[in-house]
């Protein structure tokens, strides 16, 4: 590892500990003061480089906010009088309108990908307490369970989500046919009181709009009215997510071994990764494009715009190898850029600094590189991982990198813990 490597991994390190709060990490200290859940997963990946112990507490700790249904919120409102400003709040949220929320603890109404199973895979490597581990994997079958009891798609195994946060993806392209449904007269008594606005340079173009987050906190509302549990048939947005599903069978997958490895009964696990499996091209899969896309249930249509989420079933060995030959195709169309723009720039909607409109995410470029690895697309891994390292390098630890190579300008949140993370992650690797 050369010096600027070293240097770089120390800097990472020394951002995990800073926004380290106890027993979990924050995202950002500028942006994100509690526990968001698939931040959590992947920031355990980097802490794992570290010091392991602290990771399998990422997991622990996130996993004291789940609810008695399975679900698994967002965010876990940690400490939450002390930052009253963060908007929308704990207060905001009201988690206690659902009778199965902690009576203790503040969370979101809502998930994110269920990244804990392959996490979980990683941190088994190490030598934890057998009991430690079993109870994780039994709290995140949980999770998996509620998904399909309360999001799956007929019979499918795939699952809904509600809310572009869901996604982690919170304004991409894929959202504004969808968002279109929301009739500007329901947002008019909506009153934001943002915060990401002022923690961040050029928040004009570097983040959602007013009128796209009054429509955030719409769906906010009418999921709060329904307790979180059940949305009616006219919902606005009801969505079949490749990135959500793709995670989420990566993580069965994972859940499948670790079950074996512990002694349980993993035929449920087996019944939910292949189910998905069988379903999953005919819903996402666009052969005429050869593109992965997100469906848009009530328009029973794929939203047909290109986006660094096409290429995340990847990670979970979804592509034959005609689909696969067929994504790399179209990376290597963009191969001027850094690799990979969150939406690409010969897309309606592209923004090159505008979050999920453009720029690059690290946690994203490394999902798709590990999957590559696994078709032995080694070339491609190591194009795209090195791209992330460089624009870390480059621009600082930051949230997102806009994609244009001539570009001097550092964007979204600073210190940013998944980026440190990942960047450990692939440094490491590289070394060893």
């Amino acid at each position: 590892m050369t010096g600027c490597k070293v240097k770089l991994l120390e800097e990472c390190q020394n951002v995990l500990e800073e926004n380290r709060r106890g027993d979990f990490t924050i995202p950002s200290p500028f942006l994100y003061p509690f526990q968001w859940n698939w931040d959590s997963g992947f920031i355990a990946l980097g802490l794992l480089h570290i010091e392991p112990e602290k990771a399998l507490l990422e997991l622990e700790t996130l996993f004291s906010g789940q609810w008695e249904n399975g679900f698994l919120p967002h965010i876990i409102f940690h400490n939450a009088e002390k930052y009253t400003s963060y908007f929308p709040s704990a207060d905001y949220w009201n988690s206690k309108v659902s009778r199965f929320a902690p009576k203790d603890l503040g969370t979101s109404g809502i998930t994110q990908p269920a990244v804990h199973g392959f996490v979980l895979e990683d941190i088994i490597k190490y030598d934890f307490d057998k009991d430690r581990i079993a109870r994780l994997y039994d709290q995140i079958v949980h999770y998996h369970q509620y998904l399909y009891e309360y999001r799956q798609f007929k019979d499918t195994h795939l699952v809904a989500i509600w809310h572009n946060w869901e996604s982690g993806m919170d304004n991409s392209p894929w959202w504004d046919s969808v968002f279109k449904r929301i009739h500007p007269q329901l947002l008019e008594n909506i009153q934001l009181k943002r915060k990401d606005v002022h923690a961040v340079d050029d928040s004009a173009l570097t983040r959602p709009t007013d009128d796209d987050y009054k429509r955030y906190i719409y769906l906010v509302d009418q999921l709060r009215e329904n307790r979180y549990e059940r949305v009616p048939a006219d919902f606005p947005f009801q969505v079949l997510d490749p990135v959500f599903n793709a995670i989420l069978i990566q993580s069965n997958r994972s859940l499948l071994r670790i079950g074996k490895m512990l002694g349980k009964d993993t035929s449920l696990v087996e019944s939910w990764i292949k189910t998905a499996l069988e379903n999953f091209s005919s819903i996402h899969w666009n052969a005429d494009d050869g593109l992965f896309y997100t469906f848009d249930i009530l328009a029973n249509s794929q939203v047909k715009i290109h986006c660094s989420g096409s290429y995340i079933p990847i990670f979970a060995e979804i592509p034959d190898r005609d689909q696969l030959e067929k994504l790399l195709r179209h990376l290597e169309a963009f191969k001027d850029y850094y690799l990979v723009p969150s939406c690409m720039p010969d897309q309606p909607g592209f923004e090159s600094k505008n979050y999920w409109r453009g720029p690059v995410w690290i946690h994203m470029n490394w999902m798709i590189a590990e999957g590559l690895r696994k078709y032995q697309e080694h070339e491609w891994a190591d194009r795209i991982k090195n791209d992330s390292v460089k624009l870390v390098e480059k621009y600082g630890i930051r949230e997102y990198f806009e994609p244009f190579k001539d570009s001097n300008t550092s964007i979204g949140g600073k210190q940013f813990s998944w980026s440190a993370a990942l960047t450990i992650d692939m440094l490491k690797k590289q070394s060893g």
